[in-house]
C-alpha cells in the first residue's frame, strides 16, 4: 500500500475509533486528527468534510456484508431456491454480527442508528432486482399493489423485526421469516421451507 493509501487508512481507522465512541455531533475533526497523529491538510486531502469521513466508516463497515448479499440476491444464474436459501442465511447470520456490533455498550446511538439504516439501505437495489425478475418471469406473485422496490422495503423492515426477536433457533427465525414473507407474495416454494 502507498504512503498516501496508508494515511487514508490510518484516518479511517481513527475516525472509526472517535465515532464509534463519540457519536457523530460529539466528534470533531480535531479528536480524530489528534487520535490519526495526522496534520489537518492531510485530513482535507482524503476527506472534504466530516461528514464525508463519517459516510466512509460507515460504508467501510458495511462494504463486506453488502458484497455478500448483493451477490447472491443480483446473480441471474442462481434459481429463486438458491436465491431464498442464500438471502435468509446471508441476512440471519449477518444480522446475529452486526446486530452484536450495534448493541456495545461503547457506541454511540447516532452511530448505531446511521449503521443501521446504511444496512437495511444497502440490501434494497439487490432485493428489488431479484424480486423484479422472479415477478417478471411468474414465479412470485404479489400480493401488495406496490412497485418493486417499496416491496423489497416491506420485506426488509419486516424480516428485521423477525430477526430481531430474540429467537435464538436458525429454524425458527427461517419458518418466521418465510410466513411473513407469504404474506406479502405469493410463492410456490415456500411450502419446502416450513
Amino acid at each position: 500500500m502507498s504512503k498516501r493509501g496508508e494515511t487514508r487508512e490510518v484516518i479511517l481507522k481513527a475516525a472509526t475509533k472517535v465515532f464509534f465512541e463519540n457519536g457523530f455531533e460529539k466528534t470533531s475533526v480535531k479528536m480524530i486528527l489528534s487520535e490519526a497523529n495526522i496534520v489537518t491538510g492531510s485530513f482535507y486531502h482524503f476527506f472534504p468534510s466530516k461528514e464525508a469521513l463519517f459516510e466512509a466508516v460507515v460504508e467501510e463497515f458495511l462494504k463486506d456484508y453488502s458484497s455478500r448479499v448483493g451477490a447472491i440476491l443480483e446473480n441471474d444464474s442462481l434459481t429463486i431456491e438458491q436465491i431464498m436459501d442464500g438471502f435468509f442465511e446471508e441476512f440471519t447470520k449477518s444480522s446475529d454480527t452486526y446486530f452484536n456490533v450495534l448493541q456495545a455498550d461503547n457506541l454511540h446511538w447516532t452511530v448505531k442508528s446511521a449503521l443501521h439504516d446504511m444496512t437495511i439501505e444497502s440490501i434494497i437495489e439487490p432485493l428489488t432486482h431479484a424480486l423484479s425478475r422472479v415477478i417478471q418471469d411468474g414465479s412470485v406473485k404479489k400480493l401488495l399493489d406496490v412497485d418493486d422496490t417499496t416491496l423489497a422495503r416491506i420485506l426488509i423492515k419486516g424480516s428485521e423485526a423477525v430477526i430481531h426477536s430474540q429467537n435464538d433457533d436458525p429454524k425458527a427465525l427461517r419458518r418466521m421469516l418465510v410466513e411473513y414473507w407469504k404474506r406479502i407474495i405469493e410463492w410456490d416454494i415456500f411450502g419446502n421451507y416450513l
